[in-house]
C-alpha cells in the first residue's frame, strides 16, 4: 500500500571497502544486476571520493559531514590510543531527518563507537568503540547490560566479521517488511561489512568467479615507488600489505568478486521490499561505500592507507525521488563523501543546516554539464602499521597531496596521463605551477578547516577526546 505522506522516505545501503570500478555495469566483469538497475534509474556519480580511506574516520565524516579532523575522528577507534569515537557534541544529518518527523532505522556495521540512539537512530544498536576510563557513555554501559542480560555475549552489535553482513539481513528484512508507510516517512540504513576482509568464497556465486580469469591492475606490474615516499617501498615488500605472489592476488580479487555478488543481493533484497510496499517511487536510495581496496594495485593488498584512486574513489548511486527529474545519467565531477548528506537533506525538502550545506554533490545534480573548477579534499591519519599522515586536493584532472608528519613530502598525479598513479610530478618544472595552485589550496582547506600538526593528534586529549565538551 503506497504511503499518504508525500515526503521520501531515505534508503541508504553501505558497504565496506568496495572498489567504485567492481560493479557489472561498470568493468563488466561484476555480478551486480541489482546495483546496475539502480544506476539505470539512479545517477552514478563516477568520481565520488571519500574524504578519509579508512572505516571509522570515513563513516563518522560521512555522519556528521564534517572533514575527519574537525569531527575529532581521525584514525580507528584503539590505533595509537586514539578513541577515535562520535560524541554528544557530533551531530548526525540522520538527527535532522529525525527531528522532522522521519522515523530512523539501522542494521549492521556503524563503526561509529557511540549508541546509535544518541546519534539520530530510533531503531539500532552500536557497541563497539575504545574510551578511558570513566568516558564511556552511559547508554553504551545500559545496551550492554541489557544484552548480557538477553543471554548475549555483551560486546559489539557487529560480532565476527564474516557474520554482520547476515546478522543485519536477519535483523533488518523482517523489521523492513513490518515497517507500516502509514506511519510517515523512513529513513533506514543497511550496514554491511562485506567485502571487507577477511576475504572468502560466497557459496553461490564460487563458481563464477575464477582466479586465472581475474585481470590485475596495471600498477600491480609497473610501480617502482621512484620519486615517491620511502616508506611506500618498504612497505610493499616488507609491510603486512605485502603481495606473497600473483596467485595470492588472483585468490583474493576472485573472493572479492564474490562478497561483492553478496552485497548486490542485500541491495535487491532490501529495494523489492520498498516496492511491494508501494515505498519505492517516493523513495531516496543512496548506496555507496566507506572506502575502497587497493585489490593489487601499487603491489599492495587491502587498504595501507596510501592516497591512491583505488582506495579514495568510491562507488556511488543516487535514485532521486519521485517528481525531481534526472538531469544526468552520470555525474563524472568530484564530489566528496561529506557532500552526500547535504543532497539527501535537500532532495527531501529540507534546507540542510551547517556544515550540510553548500553540497557540491546537490549543486552537480541541478547542471547540465560540470563547470571544470570542482575539487575535492581528502586526508589519512595514521594506519596501525603506521603513522604516515597527509591530506590533500583531487581535482577532475590532478592530485596532490602533502605529507605534514616525519615525512614531508609531496605527491603529484596528472591523472590525465597517469590514471594508474605511477609518475610522481612534484618536482617536475613542467608542473610547477599546477603544484603551486594545488598546494595552495590543500594548505588553505586545511588551515580553514582547523587542521593542526601531527604533534597536536597526538596529545591525549585529543586521543582520548577530552577536548571534546559534551
Amino acid at each position: 500500500m503506497p504511503q499518504n505522506d508525500s515526503r521520501p522516505n531515505i534508503l541508504i545501503l553501505m558497504c565496506d571497502q568496495m572498489q567504485a570500478r567492481r560493479m557489472g555495469f561498470v568493468d563488466g566483469i561484476a555480478i551486480t544486476p541489482n546495483l546496475d538497475a539502480l544506476a539505470a534509474e539512479g545517477v552514478h556519480f563516477r568520481n565520488a571520493l571519500t574524504v578519509h580511506g579508512q572505516c571509522v574516520p570515513s563513516r563518522c565524516a560521512f555522519m556528521t559531514g564534517m572533514p575527519p579532523h574537525a569531527c575529532n575522528v581521525m584514525v580507528n577507534y584503539g590505533f595509537f590510543g586514539h578513541c577515535g569515537h562520535l560524541t554528544a557534541r557530533n551531530r548526525t544529518f540522520v538527527q535532522e531527518f529525525q527531528e522532522r518527523g522521519w522515523t530512523t532505522a539501522h542494521f549492521g556495521k556503524s563503526h561509529l563507537g557511540s549508541p546509535l540512539r544518541t546519534l539520530g537512530f530510533d531503531v539500532g544498536e552500536c557497541l563497539d568503540g575504545e574510551f578511558p576510563p570513566g568516558k564511556e557513555p552511559p547508554e553504551r554501559v545500559r545496551l550492554r547490560e541489557e544484552n548480557l542480560r538477553r543471554g548475549g555475549d555483551g560486546l559489539t552489535a557487529e560480532g565476527p566479521e564474516n557474520s554482520t553482513h547476515y546478522k543485519a539481513l536477519r535483523e533488518g528484512l523482517p523489521w523492513l517488511a513490518n515497517y507500516d508507510p502509514k506511519s510517515g516517512p523512513l529513513l533506514f540504513m543497511f550496514d554491511t561489512n562485506l567485502p571487507h576482509p577477511p576475504f572468502y568464497y560466497e557459496p553461490e556465486w564460487r563458481d563464477r568467479f575464477r582466479p586465472e580469469a581475474m585481470i590485475l591492475p596495471r600498477s600491480y606490474y609497473e610501480e617502482t615507488f621512484e620519486g615517491k615516499p620511502p616508506f611506500l617501498r618498504e612497505h610493499a615488500e616488507r609491510g603486512p600489505h605485502k603481495l606473497e605472489s600473483e596467485a595470492q592476488l588472483r585468490e583474493e580479487m576472485a573472493q572479492y568478486y564474490t562478497l561483492i555478488a553478496a552485497v548486490d543481493k542485500a541491495c535487491g533484497q532490501i529495494g523489492e521490499i520498498f516496492k511491494r510496499k508501494g515505498m519505492w517511487e517516493n523513495t531516496i536510495a543512496l548506496f555507496l561505500s566507506d572506502h575502497g581496496d587497493l585489490m593489487g594495485a601499487h603491489r599492495f593488498r587491502r587498504k595501507g592507507t596510501m592516497p591512491y584512486e583505488e582506495l579514495y574513489n568510491i562507488p556511488c548511486i543516487l535514485k532521486l525521488p519521485a517528481g525531481v527529474p534526472r538531469r544526468r545519467a552520470v555525474i563524472e565531477e568530484v564530489v566528496a563523501s561529506t557532500d552526500l548528506p547535504g543532497a539527501l537533506l535537500e532532495l527531501a525538502g529540507i534546507r540542510p543546516p551547517p556544515p550540510f550545506a553548500e553540497s557540491d554533490a546537490a549543486r552537480a545534480l541541478r547542471r547540465d554539464a560540470p563547470t571544470g573548477h570542482e575539487r575535492v579534499f581528502f586526508e589519512h591519519y595514521a594506519a596501525w602499521w603506521g603513522r604516515h599522515p597527509f591530506y590533500g586536493v583531487r581535482t577532475a584532472t590532478m592530485k596532490y597531496v602533502r605529507y605534514y608528519g616525519d615525512e614531508q613530502f609531496e605527491e603529484l598525479y596528472d591523472l590525465a596521463r597517469d590514471p594508474e598513479e605511477l609518475h610522481n610530478v612534484a618536482g617536475d618544472p613542467a608542473y610547477r605551477e599546477a603544484r603551486r595552485k594545488l598546494s595552495a589550496a590543500a594548505d588553505g582547506w586545511w588551515a580553514s578547516t582547523g587542521g593542526r600538526s601531527a604533534d597536536f593528534y597526538e596529545t591525549e586529549p585529543f586521543r582520548n577526546n577530552l577536548n571534546r565538551v559534551e
